[in-house]
This record gives C-alpha cells, structure tokens and sequence, in this order.
C-alpha cells in the first residue's frame, strides 16, 4: 500500500466502519452500567477513579494532539518557519493539556495541587523525557560523544526558564509561600518576552 493512501479501519468482508461499532457498543455498556448502577461504587472505588483518571488524560493528550496536528498543517500550508512553529504552535499544543488540568484542579478547591502540577509537568519533561533521549542516543553512538547542535535560542530559553524559577523562588518564598496576584502578571509578562525575543531569532535566523 503506498504511503499517501488513506488508511479506513472496516470490519472484515464489510465495508463498515470500525469505529461506529465501538461507538456503539461502548454507549451500550455505558448505557447499562446507568440504569443498573443506583449509587456509588464502595468495593470497586479505587479502580474505577483510576481508570476515569486514565481515560481523562487519553482524552486530554487526544484531544491537544490533534490540536497541534491542525495547526501544524495550517503552518505548513502558510509555508512558516519550522522554528516559528515550535517555538507557537507546538509549544502551546503540547501545553494545552496541562492548562486544562491545572486550572481545572485549582477551581476544584486544590491550588497546591495546581501549582505543584506547573513545576513537576515541565520538570518531567526536561527530566525524564530529555534525559532518556540523550541516554538513547548517547547510547547508538558510543563510544563516540554526541555533539549537540548550538543554538541561541536555547540559550535565551534556559536565560529566561532560569529567571521564571528563580523570580517565582524569591516571591513565593518572602511572600510566606502564597502566590501573589502580580507575580502571575509577571509571568505572564515574562513569557510575551520569550516569545517576542525568540521569534525575532528565529525569524532573523529562518
């Protein structure tokens, strides 16, 4: 099959569609479980949050993939630079899906949880999903050292990431630990900065 065929998932010897029947099915047992279900799981409490967790997060990262992938094809189609649409389209894609968790956990009375969630998201990113791509490609490449490419973007990205955690450390910290209304002014300033300052770069250097 050539790779710019389409690809329709169809029952076989039918010509219908897969995923209609689980749509169906899945509304039939849903369906179900409500007019069986009276009142709130006791025993089987912890696995069904669990998965509702689960199926939330699918949905979340579901639904901010696909908003990248039309962005990126709108990007594409207006011929903009690669670096311009990381540094926008892709950056606010893959950030959707932590917006709406955080803000949705700090609405449901939990702001410690929120904020605990914007510095562990994107520690885990630099952390775990950076360091084992360098593990792995450290790895293919040994005994030989992997050069990285040097770029001054990345250098304005660590200046201004250094100066959000440090400015929120000092802030928090002398304000006795809560978050004051200006600060989030402040980082809201803080990032238009990155952003302008970065695609100037981006489209100087593009």
């Amino acid at each position: 099959m050539p790779f710019n065929h389409s690809i329709v998932f169809l029952l076989p010897n039918t010509h219908f569609p897969l995923w209609s029947v689980v749509l169906m099915t899945s509304f039939s047992l849903a369906f179900l479980h409500f007019i069986i279900e009276k009142e709130p799981p006791k025993t089987e409490h912890l696995p069904v949050v669990v998965m509702a967790f689960v199926m939330s997060v699918f949905w979340i990262s579901t639904t901010a993939g696909e908003l990248v992938n039309c962005l990126e094809a709108i990007g594409t189609h207006l011929k903009l630079p690669p670096a311009l649409l990381g540094l926008t389209v892709l950056a606010w894609g893959n950030s959707v899906g932590d917006l709406v968790a955080d803000v949705a956990v700090a609405k449901a009375g939990h702001p410690a949880m929120a904020m605990a969630g914007c510095f562990a998201g994107p520690m885990f990113n630099m952390l775990v999903g950076l360091g084992s791509a360098l593990v792995i490609q450290t790895a293919n490449v040994y005994p030989r050292a992997y050069q990285l490419n040097f770029h001054v973007g990345i250098v304005i990205a660590f200046v201004f990431l250094l100066l959000s955690l440090m400015g929120s450390l000092l802030v928090i910290t002398w304000c006795r630990f809560r978050v004051p209304r200006f600060w989030g002014f402040c980082l809201v300033g803080i990032y238009a900065a990155f952003t302008a300052a970065s695609l100037g770069i981006a489209m100087f250097s593009g």
